[in-house]
């Protein structure tokens, strides 16, 4: 635990001088004061590090070289931009009520719970198929051509796994540190606190319930997936932080047409595609401003727009080529190009089934869901969700139409035309939603969407009501503190049962290892997987099954892999 503190808090250093050292070199004018929020700066930061790491990955392995290379750069940033010290916008410890300090210190104790759960070994079962195995391949060799011919799992090309890879220092020698998860769960729930802590103070705005909800989702939903690199909870994350800050500006009256937050929150949805390609609907978010932008004939921020969304894509596409044939995989059954060590087409568009259909059925055979209507899928779909998941779903579509009842009142017309942003929000969360029902509907994929749109629907209520009704406000502090006790006892309940807490005091738990045996290729050999199609870390290279249409193209493997007849 004490190692894993140190490599966060060095997460943290090196994210914020990226952070502030190239927003003040690309934007350093028309700031409001609430662009320079911590969170704010760690995630430009984030985008800038993974960016650097996507593009040095087509050249070199991500090892000690470019840690050397990044740690030498935050210096030079710290030394030659940073002129005096830095102070953010943070006002979680000053004044506090009782109420706020109540609050202040059931987040301490979540926090520290978080910090345990940061350390233990990753649950995540696609870790064990895949997540691993990338961050190895990304460790050990460049941008590998055609890899996803010994799994196609191994062609998901995700700017996460990069991430981990810069920050997992391998090349210690002690292990692959998988720290990166737990760094991005802490600052967002702190984050996401600074509503709370508003809320507490009874300033009660739309922006601080939907960070509360957010607060306590982060918890009840991803608490499980923080000590594991994968790529659903940062996407959820990312998508929650972009719709908490959206909601902040349009509550602000932030001048959307000159300031430069809705451009950095545009560049972060950007980024978030390259996470995890299912969030594509979120591109709606800055398609929305540069529509409003073009109709009041401002074309500022647009160029730049367009340019920095090439950067950070380029690398994503260019390794997508290398590692699959396609310039998106999965997804795009169409080859352009015809290199050689490009995935065949069928397994292409059979990959696209198998993922529709591992999402939404997996309990069922392949062959009799394909028999099956879409009616019928998603009626069995449904039927098998758990209570909570079938209540996030039918909330939904409940809530619109509960808000277009409430239409009937003049006062509740009057909100929604003070707020007519929030029905542009809520369109863009409930495409969302649908893409994510027609691609992988598996709920763990889209929390993200699904529980974004419960909050558009829910918390506009709330916020009406609490400025309507003086006794409601008093409920809802009291909701919010009840809530974190609750909060905080479940995540103790979680945390007791490490009854060997005493291994983790000095070091994070390593991934686990599980058996294989060799398996054999067209012109060479590896190890296989023996359990569930997991080979973690180690042994590596591992692949799920052998298979003799599969050879190298060249003697190293970096040369890469190709299917043969």
């Amino acid at each position: 635990m004490v190692i894993g503190i140190i490599g966060i808090v060095y997460i943290f250093l090196i994210l914020a001088a990226y952070g502030y050292g190239v927003k003040t070199l690309l934007f350093k004018k028309n700031f409001s004061k609430s662009s320079y929020k911590l969170a704010l700066i760690l995630f430009w930061g984030l985008v800038v590090v993974t960016t650097l790491a996507s593009f040095a990955s087509l050249f070199i392995r991500i090892n000690w070289e470019f840690q050397l290379f990044l740690l030498s750069g935050a210096i030079l940033i710290i030394l030659l931009i940073v002129k005096k010290p830095i102070t953010f916008q943070n006002n979680i410890f000053k004044k506090f009520t009782l109420s706020q300090k109540i609050g202040a210190l059931f987040l301490v104790g979540c926090l520290i719970l978080t910090l345990i759960q940061v350390v233990q070994e990753p649950t995540n079962p696609d870790t064990g198929i895949y997540h691993a195995q990338t961050i190895h391949w990304i460790e050990s060799f460049p941008v590998v051509p055609g890899l996803a011919n010994l799994h196609e799992r191994l062609g998901y090309n995700s700017s996460w796994l990069i991430l981990n890879a810069v920050f997992s220092f391998s090349f210690l020698g002690i292990q692959s540190f998988h720290l990166v998860s737990g760094f991005l769960f802490l600052a967002m729930v702190l984050s996401f606190y600074q509503g709370v802590h508003n809320l507490l103070a009874k300033k009660f705005l739309l922006s601080n319930f939907i960070r509360l909800g957010f607060f306590l989702a982060a918890f009840f939903f991803l608490f499980d997936q923080v000590s594991s690199p994968g790529t659903d909870m940062p996407a959820t994350l990312f998508i929650w932080f972009v719709l908490a800050e959206s909601i902040s500006l349009l509550e602000n009256k932030t001048d959307l047409l000159d300031s430069r937050e809705p451009l950095i929150l545009s560049l972060i949805c950007v980024f978030i595609l390259t996470v995890k390609l299912s969030t594509v609907p979120i591109l709606l978010l800055p398609l929305l401003w540069i529509i409003y932008k073009l109709r009041k004939k401002s074309f500022n921020q647009i160029g730049q727009f367009v340019l920095l969304s090439f950067v950070i894509m380029i690398p994503y596409i260019v390794r997508n080529f290398v590692l699959t044939g396609y310039p998106v995989f999965p997804g795009f059954p169409f080859d352009l190009f015809h290199f050689d060590w490009a995935l065949p087409l069928d397994r292409v568009k059979e990959e696209r089934v198998v993922i529709h259909w591992f999402a939404m059925l997996s309990r069922v055979p392949l062959e009799d869901f394909l028999s099956m209507s879409l009616k019928d899928q998603t009626i069995k779909w449904f039927a098998n969700l758990i209570p909570r998941y079938k209540a996030i779903l039918i909330t939904i579509p409940v809530g619109v139409v509960f808000n277009l009842f409430l239409c009937v009142f003049k006062k509740w017309r009057a909100f929604i035309r003070e707020n007519v942003g929030l029905i542009l929000l809520l369109l863009v969360f409930i495409t969302g939603d649908l893409f994510w029902f027609l691609s992988a509907p598996s709920i763990r994929f889209g929390f993200g969407f699904l529980l974004g749109s419960v909050f558009l629907v829910l918390f506009p209520i709330v916020t009406f009501l609490a400025n309507q009704l003086e006794k409601f406000q008093g409920m809802a502090v009291w909701f919010i503190l009840i809530a974190f006790v609750g909060l905080a006892l479940i995540n103790f309940r979680t945390a007791i049962h490490y009854k060997d807490f005493s291994s983790v005091i000095l070091f994070p738990k390593d991934y686990p290892t599980w058996s294989s045996s060799p398996c054999e290729f067209n012109n060479f050999h590896l190890l296989c997987q023996a359990n569930y199609n997991s080979c973690w870390y180690s042994p590596f290279p591992c692949a799920i099954s052998g298979n003799m249409h599969i050879e190298m193209r060249g003697s190293d493997y970096r040369d890469g892999f190709r299917q043969v007849p």
